[in-house]
């Protein structure tokens, strides 16, 4: 590089500020070559008659121009490939395209003329816009938005960075005497790292948190909560959400930063292909000039790190790039007005390092303001279809003939930084505005940090996606249930809907609580009055409507203003239920849940969680004297708490988890636990956990999802139930949450942005607890505990499956139960074969009340109707069931109606199977055959008192098969043939011999099966 400063040919100091050209020498192989190259491109930007190229390929008229504008028609054609990082893993589509590249540009060596050079031109546009402005849409996935622009600025200040070096560089691979013509040369130095960069893209680059090799267990979940944070999504997802792109597609907000990319792309595209230029008509040099390039890049390198940095810290990128590119369009002034060297030569530092770090700021904007994977994609298309067009104007407005001072093409890109100044500020403000609205409707920036938001995450932004919108609210629920004779043990509820509002995120913020908002006030307002009239609408006297307050209204500040206004509005008074009986309740809802309960028992909600101890038994519920204890550990709560911990570090993070230990241990040894749970979880080798709360469950529902039984059958949580090992299996849970391409059924973004929340949670739940063996999910809460509260003890005390069963029993359901009844024999002398303990008393007697329910549906949909009936039809909405009987019962009454399925239900039908023993599976073939022989000699229902038709006995008969003894269940089928006509004789041998193929080995369930012989007599 020569000294900086100009000299006249007899090597005086020039004093004056005249601008003189540089002399040029004749000698072609003498000639001090511009060297200087766009990072965007694989094209040498130095002009053609170097090296040789002009020549070899006849770039004659305006070739070199269209080698230029080839390579950005393809960048625009192809933009929409940046959603390619979506729809692939991210690892193999990089390498893809940096194989691409590096093919194209490598492959440029060998072109023999200007058309082989424009087409390979046009396929390295393709190939680097599939790779260039995924970039940031692919950090997108591990950064939450106010990290996202410092990364997106370390990847785009690599191209000052570049254009620092690459004149030097490139004069240094051209100015050899190599046997390759020089441009082939630099173009194979160029294009071969490429191939090398490809193989350690397919290696190395993680598609998401969850395969990033240098992280720990930990820091993956640590990763995926921030992804959380970020979008509503633990991980990247595959799939296109088409409405997202509509969106996006009618968003003022993607069409202002892409007006503003354009205009920024006017002088960023033409910046490094024409400084070199512009410098040596400043009058130095050819080599100087290229050296004088040098300095301005290197600093645009600095500003770009620093700004970008700068912006995510004060989130305030509206303001930077404002600020940048007035900086920018001042430089472009200044070389356009002034004539002196010196202020001209500033005017390119000013213009260097307000155009590059603009750009970098514009992308992570656009990010920024979109909320999902999806509108971030179309986003960054958006931006490439409208912005990549500036390009063609910026490297057509320098004109030799406009030299030495480049006015027109100074002064166009000084109005489009000025126009980039201008949008910016509209964005802002539009931003602002937008922000404002949200605030008003939502509340303030404090209370959004107490629903789980960092207080700097929204300034000047708007997200639309899920994990903005939605993370406002628990939600306020209301329903009417029966309670009448004689389904009241089972509270059918009747109506229920739910009011996306959170009491306990409208008043928390910033570690204290201020009173509920008053907009949040009139929303609550609102929607009790409406609920009055839909209680109206129902018939409920008044005096059976009852509005219930929990922790929430019950410590908020001026909670008397509050309830007030809810009585000058509806007229019903605010009944506020005191911690003791909060929890009293919530374990009250959970015996609500089952036929029998007896453990311990945990209520998570959105700010804490209770835990006391449960018995129901005849209709008597027991809890803890004490009460429950309440930790400030709710899933929203206690989400917060863990991203506080986690930012100041592992020694908090530990600290928090060991106070919950000790915490739940602590509130463990109060509850004091009766000896009679002590010894009934003995004799039934087990000690149950009930857990209900939204929280708990979703984590339910990802277990289910996670199921052996996949696709999981039973779409119900309550009654789901686990062993611990798989309750505690948070590593797995976390990965189905983060692996999911789909919505998981029964969790909201909502509830699967709290699973990092609820797995500690889990984790010190079962340190603390030792000796849970089983859990058990409950729909129960507050609001059933509350009712269950008030019925009878007679009525607590009866069966929830006979009392749910009983609207469809037979006038003689009796006597058909005491059918049923005698088809179950005893234990075998043999292989001790015995009915299961599942086929209860209680479950035959529902049994014999179904029998007939389906009887109207047309034959050939019977079975099908019958085998969704505890899912889908008549018992869908029982809250009462475990999944176990759900699937006992729907089995056999599949069986009673023949079995007979379409493809679609033999599939729900093997499903069911699975999620019972093969015992229970064959004895439910066996007891839904003896059911189609009842039915079909009693098919009304009705079994007469005097003239009975049929009787069963059983018993066990030893048998040889094989060369060795085994046992035969022998049913006997008495016929009063005085009574019976001779067609339900026929139907009863049928039938018989439908019952004894049960028994035939090919029909047992997994090695389990009872020979069974029938006897008519």
């Amino acid at each position: 590089m020569g000294v900086c400063e100009k000299k006249d040919p007899s090597g005086n100091r020039l004093v004056n500020d005249d601008i003189h050209r540089a002399p040029i020498m004749d000698d072609p192989e003498k000639k001090q070559p511009v060297y200087d190259y766009d990072v965007e491109t694989a094209l040498p930007q130095f002009p053609p008659t170097i090296a040789g190229m002009e020549e070899d390929l006849n770039l004659t008229g305006n070739r070199y121009s269209w080698l230029l504008t080839i390579f950005y028609i393809a960048y625009v054609t192809f933009g929409f490939a940046a959603f390619m990082w979506k729809i692939m893993p991210p690892h193999q589509w990089a390498a893809i395209t940096a194989l691409s590249w590096g093919i194209a540009a490598t492959c440029q060596a060998a072109v023999q003329n200007w058309e082989g050079l424009m087409a390979l031109r046009f396929l390295l546009g393709m190939s680097e816009v599939a790779f260039g402005p995924g970039i940031p849409y692919l950090l997108s996935f591990f950064y939450r938005r106010r990290e996202l622009g410092f990364r997106c600025g370390l990847f785009f200040s690599t191209g000052p960075l570049a254009n620092t070096f690459a004149g030097a560089l490139a004069y240094g691979i051209t100015s050899g005497h190599s046997k390759l013509a020089n441009w082939r040369l630099l173009f194979l130095v160029e294009g071969c790292p490429s191939l090398l960069a490809a193989v350690l893209a397919w290696r190395f680059l993680p598609d998401s948190p969850s395969s990033a090799r240098f992280l720990t267990e930990e820091e993956k979940e640590v990763a995926r909560a921030r992804s959380l944070r970020q979008s509503g999504e633990r991980e990247r997802s595959s799939k296109i959400d088409w409405k997202d792109l509509a969106r996006t597609l009618l968003d003022a907000k993607a069409w202002i930063t892409a007006l503003m990319y354009f205009s920024c792309n006017v002088s960023f595209s033409s910046l490094p292909v024409f400084l070199p230029t512009v410098l040596k008509d400043m009058g130095f040099t050819s080599i100087n000039a290229q050296g004088l390039t040098a300095p301005p890049y290197f600093a645009s390198f600095l500003v770009t790190i620093a700004t970008t940095w700068m912006a995510d810290r004060l989130q305030q990128r509206g303001l930077t790039i404002t600020f940048l590119s007035l900086i920018g369009a001042v430089g472009y002034v200044l070389l356009t007005v002034c004539k002196s060297v010196g202020v001209r030569y500033a005017g390119v530092f000013l213009a260097a390092i307000g155009v590059f770090p603009s750009i970098a700021n514009i992308l992570p904007w656009v990010l920024n303001n979109q909320g999902s994977d999806s509108r971030r994609g179309m986003g960054i298309v958006i931006l490439n279809l409208i912005g990549q067009c500036g390009p063609f104007l910026g490297t057509n407005i320098f004109p030799a003939s406009d030299g030495p001072h480049y006015i027109r093409g100074q002064s166009i890109c000084a109005a489009f930084m000025f126009l980039t100044t201008a949008l910016a500020l509209a964005l802002r403000t539009l931003l602002v505005r937008e922000n404002r609205r949200l605030d008003k409707q939502h509340g303030t920036q404090a209370e959004r940090e107490a629903w789980g938001w960092n207080k700097n995450d929204s300034i000047a932004e708007e997200n639309y996606g899920a994990g903005f919108r939605f993370v406002l609210y628990n939600g306020i629920r209301f329903s009417i249930t029966d309670v009448s004779p004689p389904t009241a043990r089972t509270m059918p509820t009747v109506y229920q809907d739910r009011a996306a509002i959170s009491l306990y995120d409208a008043q928390f913020s910033a570690g204290s609580r201020r009173p509920i908002p008053p907009d949040i006030i009139d929303q609550v307002v609102d929607r009790l009055v409406g609920f009055q009239i839909t209680c109206d609408d129902f018939g409920v006297p008044a005096e059976n409507i009852s509005v219930l307050a929990t922790e929430a209204t019950r410590t908020a500040p001026k909670s008397e203003e509050f309830r007030a206004r809810i009585k000058d509005r509806t007229g019903w008074e605010v009944r506020l239920l005191s911690k003791e009986d909060e929890g009293r309740i919530g374990a009250l809802g959970i015996a609500s849940s089952a036929s029998s309960v007896a453990g311990i028992a945990m209520d998570l909600g959105g700010g804490s969680t209770q835990i006391t101890w449960v018995v129901e038994k005849d209709g008597v519920v027991t809890t803890s004297p004490k009460g429950s204890f309440s930790f400030p550990y709710g899933a929203a709560a206690l989400t917060k708490r863990l991203e506080q911990a986690k930012g100041e570090g592992k020694k908090a993070e530990k600290a928090l988890k060991e106070e919950m230990i000790r915490n739940f241990q602590d509130a463990y040894q109060a509850l004091e636990i009766p000896e009679i749970l002590s010894k009934t979880a003995k004799a039934l080798g087990r000690f149950d956990l009930y857990l209900c709360g939204g929280g708990f469950r979703g984590w339910g529902y990802v277990l289910m999802k996670q199921s052996k039984v996949d696709p999981y059958p039973i779409p119900i949580i309550n009654g789901f139930r686990v062993r611990r090992g798989d309750f505690h299996d948070t590593v797995s849970v976390l990965d189905v949450v983060s692996d999911s391409d789909e919505r998981i059924f029964g969790v909201s973004k909502r509830r699967a942005s709290q699973i990092p929340a609820v797995a500690v949670l889990v984790n010190v739940i079962m340190d603390a607890l030792p000796d849970i063996t089983h859990i058990q999910f409950s729909q129960g809460g507050v609001r059933e505990g509350f009712l269950f509260d008030r019925i009878p003890q007679e009525v607590r005390a009866q069966d929830p499956l006979l009392a749910a069963s009983l609207p469809y029993a037979s006038p003689s359901s009796d006597a058909i139960r005491e059918l049923l009844a005698s088809a179950l024999p005893t234990s075998s002398p043999i292989a001790s074969c015995h009915t299961p303990a599942t086929f209860s008393p209680q479950l035959v007697g529902a049994l014999a009340n179904l029998l007939f329910a389906h009887s109207r549906v047309p034959r050939e949909s019977r079975s099908a109707v019958a085998l969704h009936s505890t899912t889908t039809g008549i018992l869908a909405s029982v809250n009462t069931l475990s999944h176990a009987v759900r699937a006992l019962i729907a089995l056999i009454l599949c069986e009673r109606w023949a079995g007979d399925l379409a493809p679609t239900d033999q599939t729900f039908h093997r499903q069911l199977i699975r999620c019972v023993s093969a015992q229970e599976a064959w004895w439910c073939q066996y007891l839904g055959r003896v059911a189609t022989l009842i039915g079909d000699m009693h098919p009304a229902g009705r079994v007469p008192e005097t003239n009975w038709r049929i009787r069963l006995e059983t018993g066990w008969e030893s048998i040889v098969k094989k060369n060795e003894r085994c046992d035969l269940l022998r049913l006997k089928v008495k016929c009063n043939q005085d009574v019976a006509a001779p067609v339900l004789l026929d139907s009863l041998q049928e039938m018989a011999e439908k019952v004894e193929k049960v028994g035939k080995r090919k029909n047992w369930i997994k090695d389990y099966g009872v020979r069974v012989g029938v006897t008519i007599c």
